[in-house]
């Protein structure tokens, strides 16, 4: 493995963690014009001294990267992830202050320039995802599986995952043969009592597969799904139409990016029936625009009136997310049962 690959290597898990990144980024962003608007923009300091929330932004960030740099567990990815994500989005809330003349919080273009900020980050981190990994990456990455594993955080799914990626790229060597012979053999291993919240990720998936083997679980899904899509469209086009009909960027913006996520959505129900994990990936996908793109046009349009559609899209979206993880798990258990059968 050459020095010069060390800003190409991935790790399996970074669609997850810059998700986590964005959305935290997002709801910093509106959390905290919210917040200001209901407090009528307090200001923290005197007549000479202002300390300004990007200020706060900078520290999370700096915060973030300090643990990125000084602690090992795979899991504190997690934490660097939400924590620097939310003080990005602190930091660049104040977007309008740096650039213009006058330090101007309110400029108008603001609101659209953090959204620029926010699809080119999504951007490249699609492009980051859709390269297939290298062997060289499927060792480093089980490598971190094995760290986990060693904490008694390495679920079945994530170990099968990295077992296969391992084989997709033909991983060879003596490294890569003794890491795929440790997580082979990783049930042996003495797991260690989960926390609180993992605790409470198992129950709720638990909960979760004991109703999706109901009968009425797949029309039930179906039908809140449809739902939600024709709710994003509707509700967002309503929203941008005035007296004067959709005119401006952020109507046109607003509508488009709204019906995207309802198509998104839409497409994800006619895979439901079929596969359970295309069809919430889909579903995470149209949710995903819905909070990063048109939930901000809305609150830059008509802001305290758009909160809580943000909000419940955002309960929606950890539902999904939960769902799509608990999918993954029954499906990576039943092929390795079915490979024990064989």
């Amino acid at each position: 493995m050459k020095a010069n690959k060390r800003f190409t290597l991935r790790s399996y898990d970074l669609g997850r963690r810059l998700d986590t990144f964005l959305v935290c980024a997002v709801l910093a962003v509106l959390g905290n014009r919210a917040f200001l608007i209901i407090t009528g923009y307090p200001q923290l300091g005197n007549g000479t001294l202002h300390i300004s929330h990007a200020i706060w932004g900078a520290l999370m960030m700096g915060i973030a990267v300090l643990v990125a740099i000084s602690y090992l567990p795979p899991n504190v990815r997690g934490f660097v992830a939400f924590l620097g994500g939310a003080g990005f989005g602190w930091f660049i809330d104040e977007l309008g202050k740096f650039i213009t003349r006058k330090v101007n919080y309110f400029y108008q273009p603001t609101i659209a320039l953090i959204y620029i900020v926010f699809v080119a980050i999504y951007l490249v981190s699609r492009s980051m995802r859709r390269r297939n990994f290298t062997a060289d990456e499927a060792v480093l990455n089980g490598l971190s599986a094995l760290q986990s594993a060693s904490l008694g955080e390495l679920d079945e799914q994530h170990r099968r995952a990295v077992l296969d990626l391992m084989d997709s790229t033909g991983a060879s060597g003596e490294i890569a043969d003794s890491v795929r012979t440790m997580l082979v053999e990783i049930p042996a291993l003495p797991p260690r009592e989960p926390g609180f919240w993992a605790r409470s990720g198992r129950a709720t998936r638990s909960w979760y597969m004991h109703l999706g083997a109901k009968p009425w679980f797949v029309r039930t899904v179906t039908a809140i799904m449809v739902f939600l899509a024709v709710y994003t469209v509707v509700s967002g086009t309503a929203l941008a139409v005035d007296d004067a009909g959709i005119r401006g960027f952020t109507d046109w913006a607003t509508v488009i990016s709204g019906t995207l996520a309802g198509v998104l959505i839409i497409i994800g129900t006619f895979s439901l029936r079929s596969n359970r994990v295309r069809a919430y990936e889909w579903f995470e996908r149209g949710l995903l625009v819905d909070i990063l793109l048109a939930q901000v046009f809305n609150f830059a349009k008509y802001q305290l009136e758009a909160l809580s559609g943000l909000v419940v899209t955002v309960v929606i979206w950890l539902m999904v997310r939960s769902a799509l993880r608990a999918e993954r798990e029954r499906a990576a258990l039943a092929e390795s049962n079915a490979g024990r059968v064989s």
